[in-house]
Order: structure tokens, then sequence, then C-alpha cells
């Protein structure tokens, strides 16, 4: 079968349906046209002029990334600023892209639920689930029929099987370990994991055994996750009077914002594939962290 761009919105919007985006936000099909055939697909978080190289030299026709690439109005297309150079060797390239970004914030099994998975969290559910249910049409909005299965298998249908995620959208994951670890051990384990070469933290916990977890910016969360008896809360990006916490007991854990979140990108690429196995479809070698870490190693704390 061969497949387009509205196959691909088609799969997403029923994953991650474009309503459920919070409003600031810019979302959906970016660059391209929703009859263009593809073939192959790159996922990634950021779209840099690394991931640009990347995607003409494997002669990709879609890019799917989590932050969008136009975020503010755009008063012209040209090479001259970074955004603008960009889009214009998009275009040039017939290269398409998609964001998904709140909206697969939002999403059951979505950013969130990929860093509670990665983290090794059980019974995982939402940590604010919003109270109205998401009502997404079964072809994806108009796009066509997409496939899939339900729950933790959603993606894995055959081509003309209907996908049916689950309904539910909210923000943020609750859930526990096995064993309880130590504080030590835990901020061990999210650097392990996550890969972060530096972690900000607060707090004091005797003993950590359920964990709250916000891929990318969640401070607005912090006080839902004391509500909810976390032993811990890793997001990213707290400012530093975030760390004043009024529950001590509590392990408030920076984790940075790249860290918590570029898991989603192989989630994308691994449920595309299930839903879609004729294409060619990889996530980005490209790093697109901006952030460096420093340490002095002649200074010990």
């Amino acid at each position: 079968m061969k497949y387009a761009i509205h196959h691909i919105l088609g799969f997403l919007e029923e994953w991650a349906p474009q309503s459920t985006k919070l409003e600031y936000d810019n979302v959906g099909l970016l660059v391209g046209d929703g009859n263009q055939p593809v073939e192959r697909i790159l996922t990634c978080l950021d779209v840099t002029p690394e991931v640009v190289d990347e995607a003409v030299e494997t002669r990709t026709d879609l890019i799917i990334a989590h932050h969008p690439l136009i975020f503010r109005k755009l008063s012209r297309i040209t090479p001259a600023d970074t955004t603008g150079s960009l889009l214009y060797r998009l275009i040039k390239a017939d290269i398409g892209l998609i964001a998904a970004h709140t909206n697969l914030d939002a999403a059951s099994e979505g950013v969130s639920f990929v860093l509670a998975e990665r983290l090794g969290l059980k019974n995982q559910r939402f940590l604010k689930q919003d109270e109205s249910p998401v009502d997404v049409p079964p072809s994806g909005a108009g796009a066509g029929r997409t496939g899939g299965h339900t729950s933790r298998d959603a993606g894995s249908g055959t081509a003309g099987e209907a996908a049916e995620f689950p309904k539910a959208t909210g923000f943020g994951v609750i859930g526990e370990f096995d064993q309880p670890l130590r504080p030590e051990e835990f901020l061990k384990h999210v650097a392990q994991q996550l890969d972060s070469r530096g972690i900000r933290y607060a707090g004091s916990p005797d003993e950590i055994t359920r964990v709250a977890v916000c891929g990318g910016s969640g401070s607005f969360l912090k006080d839902e996750a004391v509500r909810q008896k976390a032993d811990a809360f890793v997001t990213a990006d707290l400012k530093y009077h975030d760390f004043f916490l009024e529950a001590p007991d509590v392990l408030l854990v920076d984790a940075g914002h790249y860290e918590s979140e570029v898991p989603v990108v192989g989630l994308l690429r691994d449920r595309l594939r299930n839903r879609f196995p004729g294409l060619a479809i990889s996530s980005t070698q490209v790093n697109t962290n901006p952030v460096r870490y420093f340490q002095d190693k002649t200074k010990q704390e």
C-alpha cells in the first residue's frame, strides 16, 4: 500500500488529537502537502540545521518533531534567519514537517508515559487527568483509516484497521517501583536511564517508592505530585524558588528538558514502524540538546 502524509496525520490524530493541544501551541502539518507520498520518515525532538542535513542526506520525505519549528507568527521565509532558513531548505527539498507537541504531552501513552516506562514505574496513570474524554473520529479527522490496537500495543495493527487509542487525556504520570530506592540510588537511576549529565534536586525523603513524572516543563504539577503523596517528582525547567519545598520529604528532581523528553523520539519511531511496516522510519542520530554542562572537578560539594 502506498502512503501519503495524510495517512500519518490520521494515525497521529487518533493517538494525540490536535484538539488537545494547549492554546498557545502550533501542531499538525507545518510544512508540506497532505497528499504528498511518503516512503521515509525521520523522528526528532527539535528541527535543527543538523537534523535537516540528515533528512536531506537520507532522502527523508517527512520529519515528525515534538517541538514545533513554527511557533511565532512569520513575516517572511528567507535564508536570512534560522527558522526561515530551515523552512526554506525543507520546502526546496520537498520534505514535509509535522509537529506533535502538547497534544502528545497530553496523550495516553505519550511523553510522560514513555518517561515513566524508561524509569521502570509500574501501575502508570495520569498525574492530572482531564475530566472530559476526547471524542476522536475513527478515521483520524477525515484523514483515512489508520491501524492499531488498544492499550500498549496501539499502532501495531495492519493497514485498514481502525486505531483505538485510550481516549483519556491529561498531564504527567504517577506510578510505583516494586522495591523502594534510597534517594542517592534513585538519582543515580534517573541519571543512568536518561543519560543525564547534570541533575538538580531538593528534598530528603527516607526512601522512594511512588514517583510522579512530567516530561519537559512540569513545575505546574509539583503541588499535585505532593498531594498524591509522591516520594519524588521528576521533571525539567524548574526555577530557583520551585526548589523551596513545603514538603521536604519529597525529592524534587530537574533532570533536564531534552533528557526528560527525548525518549518520545524513539516511541514515535516504533509506533510508526508498527503501523506502517512498509515505510523506512528512523529517529535522528543528532543530539539536539543545546545545553552543555561544565563541572569543575577541583571543587567538591
